[in-house]
Parts: structure tokens; C-alpha cells; sequence
């Protein structure tokens, strides 16, 4: 009898129910599907020198962690857009690729984002509250609202999230503003700060942009806006945010991320004029399928020893 070589391992965080979709994908490859804690804190313990690719969120992404990794492993991929705690270039130095999944939610996200500007436009969970908690029926506990259509928003990043927002919301509102780093033809940011009745955060964390909403540019919001942030934790100063909400600075702000998530600041949770979702804006089942697919074919490209699709920029 002929013995058969083990199959190859690709190791995948346990954060689904079932694992259909990839093993359908895998069927008839010599590859296996290895479920780990979806914590990642088992990574190395069940490494082995038949494993060629890493799928999940918590990934290893330190430069001890990745120098644990056997030389059997090809390519790791990053579930979702963000990509800031991936130590790449020391993947890379040791012949693995990294990728991620910058291309599914898109619409998800941008729905999700609709969803928070008109809630905190419309000051819809102080009026739940007021009846729910305090048995008031009155209007005037959301203060003094305007027109949406008199009002002017500034997006912070044109990717694809945040012009297929700015594509479903134009018209709704005035006049849109729009800034991109990269192109020199959009909005400065002073521009957005000075000018716009609702920011709303659509870009990467970076070095350049970690607490791109700090006192300082809080400071230059002449329009006490609404700010809204489905991207990263990280690009707001949480005690900046505190006390402009405190003082009417920031008139409101809608937040799907949160630094430090799901610890969140007391003080932020405490006041009225903040909505909170739970790092909720990508899902949908239809968005959850579509990031499970890129991943799983992603990974299967470059064990093929084809050009993966979206290797993370360096």
C-alpha cells in the first residue's frame, strides 16, 4: 500500500459557525483546513512544518512572532482593509507574502456610514432615550436641528469606502467636501475642519494619520459638527473627543470603531450626544461570504505561484 504524503496545512482563526465555503474551495487541492482560537494565541503551538498559509485577523505580527514561523509557509492573509499591525517587510525578508481583503463591504460600510449620519442628524437615540428611560414625549430634547440639504459634508479619505459614501448620500446634503493625501486637487484638511457641518473618517491608520482628530483640529471645527468614524480607533484622541462633546465643539459623534475596542472610555459612554456600534459597519452575510472567498482564493493564488491580487503596499 502506498502511503500518502500529509496534506499541506492552511491555518484559519475559528470566527464562523461552519467552514463550508472554504472547504468547498479546497476541495480536491492538497491542502487542509487547520481551525485555531480565534484569539490567534495558539498560532505557533500548532505550527508545523507542513503549514503554508495563515488566514485570520490576529495574526502573528511581530518581528519575535514571525521569526517563530516555520520556512514551510508561503503567504498569510489578513482579513479586512486594515493592515497597520502587519509587520511586512519582515514577512517578505523571509519569503513570505502578505496580503489582505481591501475589496469586499464596500457597500456594507458605506450603508452602515448612511445609517450613522442620519441617526446622529436626527438625534434619533436621545429621542429613543427620552421616552424609553425618562417617559418624556417632546421634541425638544434633541436641540435645535437643521436641514440636512442646508448642510455641508467633509469625507477624510476618497477610497472606495468613502466615495461609494459619498455616491448613495449627495443627495441628501448640500455640497460635499473631499479630501485625499494623495491628490492634490481635493479639500485641505483645514478646509474640511473650518467648513463642514458633518466629517466623516474614511482612511487607513498610518503614522501620519493617528489622531488626525485631535485638539488641535477640533480646535479649527468653526460648525460644531457632527463626527462620524467607521475606519479606525486610532485616528481620534478619545480625551479630545470627551471634552469637545462636553463642550459643544463636536455637536455629535457616530462611532463604529473605537481605540482600544471593546474597552471603551467611561467618560465617552456617559454622554448623551455619542452613538456607539460595535465595530459592526462591514458585516452583512453577503459581505461576510464575499471576505471569506477573497481570503481563501487569495491564499490559493500564491500557492499556485501566482501574483496574488492584493499583496499589502509596503
Amino acid at each position: 500500500m502506498t502511503l500518502q504524503p500529509p496534506k499541506q496545512q492552511i491555518m484559519i482563526e475559528n470566527l464562523f459557525e461552519d467552514f463550508n465555503i472554504e472547504k468547498n474551495l479546497l476541495h480536491s487541492t492538497p491542502y487542509e483546513l487547520i481551525i485555531i482560537d480565534p484569539s490567534g494565541s495558539d498560532i505557533l503551538a500548532r505550527l508545523s512544518s507542513t503549514t503554508v498559509a495563515i488566514i485570520g485577523v490576529n495574526i502573528p505580527n511581530t518581528a519575535q512572532l514571525l521569526s517563530q514561523l516555520p520556512g514551510s509557509i508561503k503567504v498569510i492573509v489578513k482579513y479586512g482593509v486594515g493592515y497597520e499591525k502587519v509587520d511586512v517587510d519582515v514577512c517578505r525578508r523571509r519569503g513570505i507574502e502578505v496580503c489582505y481583503t481591501p475589496d469586499y463591504g464596500t457597500n456594507t460600510v458605506a450603508d452602515h456610514t448612511v445609517a450613522l449620519l442620519f441617526a446622529a442628524h436626527r438625534r434619533l437615540l436621545t429621542f429613543h432615550k427620552s421616552i424609553v428611560e425618562n417617559h418624556q414625549w417632546n421634541f425638544k430634547v434633541g436641540g435645535k436641528l437643521h436641514e440636512l440639504n442646508e448642510m455641508t459634508l467633509g469625507i477624510i479619505g476618497c477610497g472606495r469606502i468613502g466615495t461609494c459614501f459619498a455616491n448613495k448620500i449627495r443627495p441628501f446634503v448640500k455640497q460635499i467636501l473631499t479630501h485625499n493625501s494623495k491628490n492634490s486637487t481635493t479639500n485641505t484638511l483645514n478646509e474640511i475642519f473650518e467648513e463642514c457641518d458633518i466629517i466623516s473618517l474614511h482612511i487607513p491608520m498610518s503614522p501620519s494619520n493617528h489622531h488626525i482628530i485631535s485638539s488641535d483640529s477640533i480646535a479649527q471645527m468653526k460648525r460644531r459638527p457632527i463626527l462620524i468614524n467607521v475606519s479606525r480607533g486610532e485616528l481620534i484622541d478619545t480625551k479630545a473627543l470627551v471634552q469637545a462633546l462636553k463642550s459643544g465643539q463636536i455637536s455629535y459623534a457616530a462611532l463604529d470603531v473605537i481605540k482600544d475596542e471593546p474597552n471603551i472610555d467611561e467618560e465617552l459612554m456617559k454622554l448623551d450626544n455619542v452613538l456607539i456600534t460595535p465595530h459592526a459597519a462591514w458585516y452583512t452575510e453577503e459581505s461576510k461570504r464575499d471576505l471569506r472567498i477573497k481570503a481563501m482564493e487569495e491564499v490559493l493564488r500564491v500557492l499556485r505561484g501566482e501574483r496574488p491580487i492584493y499583496p499589502i503596499p509596503t
